[in-house]
């Protein structure tokens, strides 16, 4: 399906779509839809982290663990000073680039706790934790004597789920806080292992190669959140594996290669459930078990491991879109389903491109989230679901009206048309000839309703003629046609019905016009007692003038020009209008975009789907398109579809559609002049051409389904 974006923005669907992504991105302020749509991003942002690939370890870490099998072989609740001495003894001999203690060690924990602040304090490579506080919840000291360059908070924000998805940087302590370093824990073993110092500027801090940009209150698919401090979406490694881990027997056991020690950060803390410092991840959100959690020591290990990436450019930080970027991504996937509310009428079929557009967006959400990148999930997907719905409903209520409409307007015409014919069958003053006057070079110039100039006459017949002209009143005089329709007589009772029938008329192609592949009705008026209809120019050739008798057209080509048509169909059945004169001469390929539009519309008449008309309309069509039904007065929806399956048949086998026999009277013969006709494109045609409309495809979307699964080699 292809569709043409300069017809769409004509469309109620733009301000439809419009209007939704305004009022969603409004929405998002309030305070009920602000939580429901934040919990829904952030359930969103943890089923991508879960399914994320993973990355392996990094090696620039060691993570020494306290683990519970630890505490059984040591006897220790909780390390003593004397045993933490001994750890970093050994540790240091293999000459780590820098040790992260992640133990409180304000109160003593004895023996061995002076000995052990001593070590620290004379330690230039061992950084220590403590806790800044806020929000009631009292401040930790680092170790007594510690400098505050030695020491990192340990403070981890959790979103309102208790999850932790942000890496805390830099904070200002409060006044009364016990501890005074302004970086973390992560940050400042990242720091002393790069060797270098931050630089603060307007749109961020310099880390290395890489400028770290604040996290916002709002940024991806936060709402509201507390970014105080300087924040970063932390953007983990893996779920099982950041880093190599030792336990801390082995340590004490001499068990563990120097080479996993040198020149790596080493993080000591406690993976012991009884510690009390398991937390939630996003890879513990939706598990009922505690799989997903992780000790703090991990985290923290996660946290140094995404700044020395991101710092030496090896892998980015999270990043987000502008506002502006947001707002025109939500209402870029809201117009989308505003397009395809507009274009699908079908529920099953809409059901189903629902339901495609939806994996897409968040197949599209999880591309960009695995460059780092976090764009809104819930909010354009509610839009895409609302806008689909609501241009859905606006399309049903105006094809309601315009059903509605149309059968009011054809139950006047076909009124007028008998009292038409029952004048002519009385006689009267009618005309005895067609003016053959129009036909002379000096009425080729002349200036229709003080506005169109006629240039060229384009065809005539009966008591009609088509001519190109210039629209005098707009800027750059464009082209269109004027379609000149005379009276068979002039008496006021006939001219008076015929110019209700006129306008009738006039009034269904307005409706028609609406279809970027059917010309729009510019104008309609009277002049001397005849009538004009002005409709849009289409530059381009005809399928007659293209698809000449003798030339094999290829089936690709053939398929896809018919299934152009089918669409323009669709959109014409849909409110119970029969072409009735569809042949090559009344189908243009618009030179602009290779679309194929449906013209001579003059013939068009109304029934109600599923109805036979009580008194069968005038046999109107061309020989060798029209299907029987039609010749006797009884067009249907599906007589159109007969004449589409003949065109298709000519320009498969080269010759003309009137030449073509039937066998036994109803069997088209013609497969054996289009040797390289896929079995599947035959089958489908002879039933678009069946004798019997009953054989016949019901329906326009019946065909459209049937060539969709044709595939070509």
């Amino acid at each position: 399906m292809v569709i043409n974006f300069k017809n769409v923005l004509k469309q109620p669907v733009v301000v439809i779509s419009l209007i939704t992504g305004v009022l969603l991105v409004g929405a998002q302020r309030l305070e009920v839809l602000e939580d429901v749509l934040e919990s829904a991003e952030l359930k969103a942002f943890d089923l991508m982290m879960q399914r994320r690939a993973p990355l392996s370890p990094d090696p620039r870490l060691l993570i020494v663990e306290f683990s519970a099998d630890d505490i059984k072989k040591l006897n220790q609740g909780s390390l003593t000073g004397e045993t933490l001495d001994t750890v970093l003894t050994k540790l240091e001999r293999y000459q780590p680039k820098v040790i992260g203690l992640d133990f409180f060690r304000d109160r003593p924990v004895e023996p061995g706790h002076e000995k052990l602040l001593t070590h620290i304090k004379n330690s230039s490579r061992i950084v220590t934790i403590c806790t800044v506080g806020a929000n009631n919840v009292e401040s930790v000291a680092p170790p007594m004597g510690v400098e505050a360059q030695n020491a990192g908070f340990a403070d981890i924000p959790e979103d309102g789920d208790t999850l932790i998805r942000r890496n805390l940087l830099v904070v200002t302590p409060y006044a009364k806080s016990n501890c005074k370093t302004p970086a973390s824990f992560g940050f400042q073993l990242a720091l002393q292992y790069l060797n270098i110092q931050p630089k603060f500027t307007s749109g961020g801090m310099q880390i290395g190669k890489t400028l770290f940009k604040r996290l916002e209150a709002d940024s991806g698919g936060y709402q509201d959140i507390d970014a105080s401090g300087f924040q970063i979406l932390l953007n983990y490694r893996s779920q099982n594996n950041v880093a190599q881990h030792v336990s801390i027997s082995d340590v004490l056991g001499d068990r563990i290669q120097p080479t996993s020690v040198r020149n790596r950060i080493i993080l000591i803390g406690s993976t012991a459930p009884s510690s009390q410092d398991i937390r939630n991840t996003p890879y513990s959100n939706g598990k009922r078990d505690d799989s997903g959690k992780m000790p703090g020591v991990t985290i923290h290990a996660h946290m140094v491991s995404q700044i020395l990436d991101a710092a030496s450019g090896v892998r980015p930080l999270f990043w987000f879109l502008p506002q502006w970027g947001e707002i025109l991504w939500i209402w870029g996937w809201t117009f989308a389903g505003g397009v395809l509310g507009w274009r699908i009428q079908h529920p099953l079929r809409l059901g189903l491109l629902c339901a495609g557009g939806l994996v897409l967006l968040l197949f599209s959400g999880f591309v960009i989230f695995s460059y780092a990148g976090w764009v809104p999930l819930a909010s354009p997907a509610l839009g895409f679901i609302i806008a689909t719905v609501g241009v859905l409903g606006y399309t049903s209520f105006q094809n309601k009206q315009d059903k509605e409409k149309i059968a009011l307007q054809i139950k006047d015409q076909n009124e007028n048309i008998s009292l038409l014919q029952a004048l002519l069958r009385e006689g009267g003053n009618s005309r005895t000839h067609i003016r053959t006057g129009l036909h002379d070079s000096s009425q080729v110039q002349r200036l229709l309703n003080k506005r169109y100039q006629v240039t060229e006459l384009l065809g005539s017949g009966g008591f009609s003629y088509t001519y190109l002209a210039e629209d005098t009143h707009r800027p750059g005089k464009p082209m269109c046609v004027v379609k000149h329709l005379q009276p068979a007589r002039t008496d006021e009772v006939f001219l008076e019905l015929s110019r209700r029938l006129f306008k009738t008329e006039a009034e269904i192609l307005d409706i028609l016009g609406h279809h970027d592949q059917i010309p729009q009705l510019m104008a309609y008026f009277e002049e001397s007692q005849e009538f004009y209809l002005v409709q849009e120019y289409i530059p381009g050739q005809t399928l007659q003038e293209e698809w000449t008798p003798q030339k094999l057209i290829p089936e690709a080509e053939v398929v896809n020009s018919i299934k152009d048509v089918l669409w323009v169909l669709k959109f014409v059945h849909s409110r119970g209008v029969i072409h009735r004169d569809i042949k090559p001469s009344n189908l243009i390929r618009r030179k602009q975009d290779r679309r194929i539009i449906l013209i001579d519309f003059g013939a068009v008449k109304q029934i109600q789907p599923q109805m036979l008309v009580e008194n069968p309309t005038i046999a109107v069509g061309t020989a060798g398109y029209a299907p029987p039904e039609q010749f006797m007065g009884h067009p249907r929806l599906n007589s159109d579809i007969y004449a589409l399956g003949m065109i298709a048949i000519q320009a498969l086998t080269g010759i003309p559609a009137k030449n073509l026999e039937r066998e036994s009277t109803t069997e088209l013969a013609w497969r054996h002049l289009a040797e390289q006709t896929s079995q599947e494109l035959a089958d489908i045609l002879d039933q678009m051409v069946a004798f019997d409309f009953q054989k016949r495809y019901q329906s326009v979307e019946e065909v459209l389904y049937s060539l969709d699964n044709i595939r070509f080699a």
